[in-house]
């Protein structure tokens, strides 16, 4: 499996494009944000893949290590998009959220970009100082420092399921740098009081989450999402009612081409094509992991342990959110949801994964045994 990481990686990445296109096909006419155009919603991700597999061509195309040289140019550059959001004009403002840029023929979430940057630039700095890893500065003050005082901006634009994903991302790279423990060990918790103060202080995210701890007492308010969402696995079964012929997409799923595709996923084609697409993660981000777990350098590692948890942690949280595990968030499911923006940067990491495995050392089954000693380049 060692070598033919890349092409079971590709297989799960096209397996799950193929499906969300199918199911975005399925809901497109019956979302209420379609603007009577049945097919509005399969047009514009068409052309997102699109601009997808150009974004995916080049990231495969271009050495890696370029990312992590202008690093600090790419972090200055969505600091400025995201900045860019609050300017009359240029930002969109929906539903009390300042996430959006108004591009004429398109919307651009900054928030997609930034969390490359940021995983590029903690991977440069956990690469370059490799050396003092268990140092309390160098190894975690510094680099904690500074995500956080990024993690404002997203804070700011009252994105607290991205802050949570960037937080939790960067506790896996400094985990896997090799961070002490005993400095690592008390930021889970204060991730989690940090996000649930922030949280409370917010009436709209305080109701989603008393309508996730009493869900049936707010069925009718924050609660109705869910549980739409839940009957909606539960009346498609092991087999489902068919492709095409679900309920809780005709207005009962408000963002069935969102946020809550998966559970369309399960009523239409059921609990099968349900564990498939979990599968196919599973498969994506363990064959992700072996190609970064073979870089040939350890900024190589952590950059490909930063996009597989960036790419794998919003799986997890999405289909969290709509089984009942989470509370609310506004985190689509990669690959499948409605959404360009995050298309694009999941294309971007399946990309830069490929560049990766293009320059990784990989042992012969002899060296593995012990037989002979493995090629290392000679720039290492």
């Amino acid at each position: 499996m060692l070598r033919n990481s890349a092409f079971i990686m590709i297989a799960a990445t096209v397996a799950l494009l193929s499906l969300g296109l199918v199911m975005l096909t399925s809901v497109s006419a019956f979302a209420p944000a379609n603007q009577g155009n049945a097919a509005h919603f399969i047009t514009r991700q068409s052309i997102w893949l699109v601009l997808g597999v150009i974004a995916c061509l080049i990231a495969s195309s271009v050495d890696y290590h370029f990312w992590l040289k202008y690093r600090w140019w790419l972090v200055g550059g969505s600091i400025v998009l995201m900045l860019l959001c609050f300017v009359p004009g240029i930002g969109l403002k929906i539903k009390g959220a300042h996430r959006w840029l108004d591009l004429g023929i398109m919307r651009l979430q900054p928030m997609e970009p930034f969390k490359i940057s940021v995983v590029i630039m903690l991977s440069a700095w956990l690469g370059q100082y490799q050396h003092k890893i268990e140092s309390w500065k160098y190894g975690f003050a510094y680099p904690m420092l500074v995500v956080c005082a990024l993690l404002v901006l997203c804070v700011l634009q009252r994105d607290l399921g991205s802050t949570a994903l960037i937080f939790t991302i960067a506790f896996i790279m400094m985990f896997v740098a090799g961070t002490r423990l005993r400095y690592l060990a008390p930021l889970p918790l204060a991730g989690f009081f940090g996000i649930l103060t922030l949280a409370i202080a917010s009436p709209q995210k305080r109701d989603r989450i008393l309508a996730f701890l009493n869900p049936e007492e707010h069925i009718t308010g924050a609660g109705w999402q869910l549980h739409n969402a839940l009957v909606a696995f539960g009346s498609g079964g092991v087999s489902g009612r068919g492709l095409g012929n679900s309920i809780q997409k005709m207005k009962w799923l408000p963002e069935s081409h969102t946020d809550f595709i998966f559970p369309i996923v399960g009523e239409e084609l059921g609990l099968t094509f349900s564990l498939a697409v979990v599968l196919c993660f599973l498969l994506l981000c363990l064959s992700a992991g072996i190609i970064s777990c073979h870089a040939p350098e350890p900024q190589g590692v952590y950059l490909g342990i930063g996009l597989t948890s960036l790419v794998g942690l919003q799986a997890i949280m999405n289909i969290a959110v709509v089984t009942g595990l989470m509370p609310t968030k506004g985190i689509g499911l990669p690959f499948i949801s409605y959404g360009g923006s995050n298309l694009m940067l999941c294309m971007f990491c399946v990309g830069t994964l490929l560049n990766i495995h293009r320059h990784a050392v990989y042992s012969t089954r002899r060296e593995r045994r012990g037989h002979l000693p493995p090629v290392i380049p000679e720039r290492l």
